[in-house]
């Protein structure tokens, strides 16, 4: 699979350290060097890295104790935990989890989070039953019997749990009780508590409280110590027996488990339900377990399983969704696959609930609130180039900006913010460097605490900053529905106010009959509310979000003409699968499919070339021609999707193991580039057997299969990183160098006399097997495209993974290129659109290539769309087929980008200009005619003149010099036409010679693909 760019790397390194079950303290504390120190019974010390924060670096250790915001440390995998509790005085060792995610923290206690060597300090030198000594910092003090403690310190007893009030008693309700407590009257004030805060409060007890099963209700006297708690308020309950239930959760025995999302990717730490309308299959990958649930009862259990057909590998999870039942995913890191797994039988019981109300509430501690100096934030501070970050905002922080700090945050594109209005509520989450609202703030992370803020806080949801504490909380109840519909809608109509002045072609009639709805909706949950009246409410408020989260993507422009392409690697193993897959695709109008078809050494057909053969995994199916077969009934177009030298990825194949001697060698003399996780096996780009064998599978391949085109990937070395270890150091490549330039590489360095030259070498390497696929292998199918997945820094690429796309383009040899722009920010795939378009020119097209493998909100992907789209690319194409499905995508896509069918933008065929004219035609008598912006006359004069035009095509013919040269020239007296008409408004001339501009440069292509001029 494609390897991800180095700046992607470290985005998604810092929130793999911990997303699952993220404990972020609001009192959390980064520590000087040796301020507090673990001490083990044998004398062995260790200092602690910080207190209440996830594990940020490799040997971090890291305190967690009950002033952690969560009740568990974080879930990051690779840690090891000591838990200890207060026993008699003393903090003794109650146990020792080694790296297995997430772990509860005592009441009266803490748990030591060692990653690494720290976690090896845990397990050499602690053991249950030990006594741990803390020094340099005040842990909190154990409380005895049932109380409750709240954040000013001050404690008071509860006085019964879940037994009817008795007057001026303290008593706690659980869902245990029932869903409501019983009516009181004035005397009494009952509260609802979530996640250790405050998020109702009830004075009239006509109907009682509700009861939540992700919380509790505190029942007081009004006139006592505990009769003035406020919203917002933390408290915690000591040594009850409280049982806190998810949202959402399968109770599987006496366990519920908690279930973190329905249908999509299942990401670390995370609890995934797969019901039948997700598809046939979870499509899950090894790192987890499964329990398939028919009738109430298991009847399939999956857990992390060698693949006995591939030493080294593990089979994928991937269970059968029953169509009378539901599969819960439990990804490893998750506390839940350690308490499930070996333990859980086929015939057990599970009770599936999802209808409870949402009470929650989380709390967070910030860094910084309006920090302009060093003073203000120390780690917001670049000390490299003595310079702040963006924002001064440091990795894993949370800071706070007012109005006062100025129009917007400042921060950079790598992490993820929430801006909150004058009225406390959050109206909108992701992106960077938001505008501050008068009145409100945006709180913005980076690193972890950007996945915090992006899971943890809902639009409509109540934000409050406590300065004094220095922390910021967040309160979602129910009520929080309405705000977050209110908010939706009120976007959604300035929205439509604005397309309408842009004369922008979306569906105004459908987005006006969807707010009409919302807000019938809207009418009777208000009512609902108002009435303490449940029955039903939770289906009304799940139908008014769908409407008004709808509303956001209609709001697009969805074009007709673009590609809309998909990197897919195949699994299937029969026909029917293939053609489900294709439905999907073809559902989600996708016209493009670029299916791995050269990976790991293998082929996804049925090869006759030495040292390869069809993938084992598809058990003999010939999955290319399916897809080819099913692609054509479906209008998709199938490209070959090739790794060219890429031969293993985190093990080897049969052409890497039978020759030796074409093996990639790194400086360090591995065999191998060992760039994450797993290592990667390459052959040597430079050695002419090597290279004749790849260029062997490819002429085999477009012989044998009608694909529409070869789209090269990995068509570069590996990341040369610092340049310690960098790649092409064999025998072979070497004395070719040597004999060059009588230097052996090995003695080179980035500085050095020869250095360029050695970098121009290996470029060439690659640019000259290019050459070879551009002279052998395409013209072996006429009219087949050649294309190519790049690193869109195309000035850092040719010396870092020695890649030189201008070469190829100078050359004429790219149809369309895909910038790889997997980056959190629009802003960041914006600039390498831009640059890609540059670099193009009219030689091709360019597409930028979309992550939906790295967890962007359905917004933030939908902006970054449609942000290129506005730049000119001819499409996107999206990395790739399962986390598009996994994370539900394509439902907004089809809502708005994907709206309408799109053909494929072929230059060397009439039909997208003809389609792309008649469409200005279209929206001239639709929209622009309407909403005023042009008149009758005027477009019916530009109509005329493009039907003039339209009428001499045959819309699936293919171009000649003739046509093509007439139509430029026709299509420039309509371009001046426009131009002219000054009665036309600014907006919609603007709109229409764009679009007449997009026709003149398929036409460029053509000419330039032709090799001649326009003129």
């Amino acid at each position: 699979m494609k390897r991800l760019p180095g700046r992607l790397v470290l985005y998604v390194m810092a929130i793999v350290l911990s997303v699952g079950t993220l404990g972020i303290g609001a009192g959390k504390t980064a520590l000087a060097a040796e301020s507090i120190k673990a001490i083990a019974p044998d004398g062995s010390e260790i200092v602690i890295t910080a207190v209440n924060r996830p594990v940020a670096a490799v040997n971090d250790m890291i305190l967690y104790t009950r002033d952690n915001s969560g009740k568990q440390t974080d879930s990051n995998e690779w840690s090891t935990a000591a838990v200890v509790d207060d026993v008699e005085g003393k903090y003794i060792v109650s146990a020792i989890a080694d790296k297995k995610g997430a772990v509860d923290i005592p009441s009266n206690g803490f748990v030591l989070f060692g990653n690494a060597a720290s976690g090896q300090w845990v397990l050499d030198h602690l053991k249950a039953g030990d006594e741990v000594i803390v020094s340099g910092y005040t842990l909190p003090q154990p409380v005895i019997g049932p109380s409750l403690l709240l954040e000013d310190g001050s404690s008071y007893p509860v006085d019964a749990l879940d037994e009817d009030r008795q007057p001026s008693l303290t008593v706690i309700y659980t869902h245990a009780y029932g869903e409501k407590t019983k009516p009181f009257d004035t005397d009494t004030v009952e509260y609802i508590v979530a996640g250790d805060v405050v998020v109702s409060r009830n004075t009239n007890g006509s109907a009682g409280t509700v009861i939540p099963g992700s919380g509790y209700v505190l029942s007081a006297a009004a006139s006592g110590p505990l009769g003035m708690l406020e919203i917002g308020q933390g408290l915690r309950a000591f040594n009850l027996d409280i049982r806190i239930l998810p949202a959402r959760y399968a109770e599987i025995g006496q366990l519920p488990v908690g279930i973190d999302k329905l249908g999509g990717s299942r990401d670390l730490g995370q609890v995934v339900l797969y019901q039948p309308s997700y598809g046939s299959s979870t499509r899950t990958n090894p790192w987890g377990m499964e329990i398939t649930v028919e009738g109430e009862r298991v009847t399939r259990i999956v857990a992390i399983a060698p693949d006995p057909s591939r030493p080294g590998s593990y089979l994928d999870n991937d269970s059968p969704i029953p169509s009378n039942g539901f599969v819960l995913s439990i990804q490893s890191a998750s506390p839940f696959y350690n308490q499930l797994n070996g333990k859980v039988a086929v015939g057990d019981s599970v009770k599936l609930v999802l209808d409870s109300l949402v009470y929650q509430a989380g709390k967070i501690g910030y860094d910084a609130f309006n920090p302009r100096t060093r003073e203000d934030n120390p780690a917001g501070w670049d000390d490299a180039n003595n310079v702040p970050f963006p924002g001064y905002r440091g990795l894993d922080q949370i800071i706070v900006y007012d109005r006062t700090y100025g129009e917007r945050s400042g921060t950079n594109p790598w992490g993820n913010e929430i801006v909150v209005d004058a009225r406390g509520l959050v109206i909108s989450n992701g992106g960077n460097n938001n505008a501050i609202p008068e009145g409100g703030f945006v709180v913005s992370g980076v690193g972890t605490t950007a996945a915090w803020l992006a899971s943890r806080v809902p639009i409509g949801a109540t934000v409050t900053v406590d300065r004094a504490k220095k922390r910021v909380v967040v309160i979602f109840t129910p009520s929080s529905y309405l705000d977050k519909a209110s908010i939706g809608i009120e976007q959604a109509e300035r929205g439509i106010q604005a397309s309408k002045a842009r004369f922008l072609d979306v569906p105004y009639a459908q987005m006006a009959q969807q707010i009409a709805e919302a807000k019938a909706v809207m009418a009777q949950v208000q009512a609902k509310l108002e009435q303490g009246d449940q029955e039903g409410l939770l289906a009304m408020l799940n139908e008014m979000d769908r409407r008004v989260s709808d509303l956001a993507f209609m709001n697009y422009e969805s074009r007709k003409v673009e590609t809309r392409g998909l990197w897919l690697r195949p699994k299937e193993t029969n026909l029917a699968q293939v053609k489900e897959h294709l439905d999907r695709i073809q559902a989600t109008r996708i016209n493009a499919i670029y299916l791995e078809t050269w990976w790991d050494g293998y082929a996804s057909y049925p090869s006759k070339q030495p040292d390869t053969a069809l993938n084992p995994i598809y058990q003999g199916f010939d999955v290319l021609q399916a897809y080819i077969e099913e692609g054509s009934k479906r209008g998709i177009e199938i490209h070959a999707w090739v790794e060219n030298f890429y031969v293993g990825q985190g093990h080897t194949s049969p052409v890497y193991d039978n020759h030796p001697d074409w093996w990639m060698i790194s400086r360090k003399g591995d065999p191998y580039a060992d760039l994450g996780n797993t290592k990667d096996y390459f052959l040597n780009p430079a050695l002419p057997e090597a290279r004749d064998y790849v260029l062997s599978i490819y002429k085999e391949l477009v012989s044998k299969y009608d694909v529409a085109g070869i789209h090269l990937d990995f068509t570069r070395y590996p990341d040369s990183g610092d340049y310690t270890n960098d790649f092409s150091y064999d025998p072979y490549t070497r004395g070719l160098f040597k004999d060059r330039y009588g230097t052996d590489p090995i003695d080179l360095h980035p500085g050095d006399v020869l250095w360029d030259e050695w970098t121009r070498f290996r470029i060439d390497v690659i640019n000259t097997f290019v050459d070879r696929i551009a002279h052998e292998v395409m013209p072996l199918r006429p009219g087949m495209k050649l294309t190519a997945a790049v690193w869109p820094n195309f000035e850092l690429a040719p010396k870092t993974v020695l890649q030189e796309v201008k070469n190829w383009v100078d050359k004429n040899y790219m149809d369309q290129i895909f910038h790889m722009s997997y980056v959190p920010d629009t802003t960041l795939i914006a600039a390498d659109a831009k640059r890609s378009l540059d670099l193009m020119g009219d030689k091709g097209l360019v597409a930028s290539g979309v992550g939906t493998f790295i967890n962007l909100t359905k917004q933030v992907l939908a902006d970054q769309i449609d942000q290129v789209n506005r730049l000119g690319v001819a499409g996107t194409a999206l990395f790739e087929f399962e986390s598009l499905f996994n994370n539900g995508y394509d439902h907004e896509l089809k809502l708005g980008l994907y709206r309408n069918e799109a053909i494929v933008p072929d230059y060397a065929t009439t039909l997208p200009v003809y389609t792309m004219l008649e469409d200005v035609v279209r929206k001239m008598n639709e929209i622009y005619v309407p909403f005023g912006g042009m008149s009758s006359v005027d477009a019916k004069a530009i109509a005329d003149d493009i039907r003039k035009e339209t009428k001499k095509l045959q819309p699936r013919e293919r171009w000649n010099h003739g046509k093509v040269v007439s139509l430029k020239s026709h299509l420039s007296k309509i371009v001046s036409d426009v131009q002219g008409r000054s009665s036309i408004q600014a907006e919609v001339k603007n709109r229409i010679l764009t679009d007449l501009q997009a026709c003149d440069h398929l036409l460029d292509i053509y000419l330039t693909k032709e090799g001649k001029s326009g003129q």
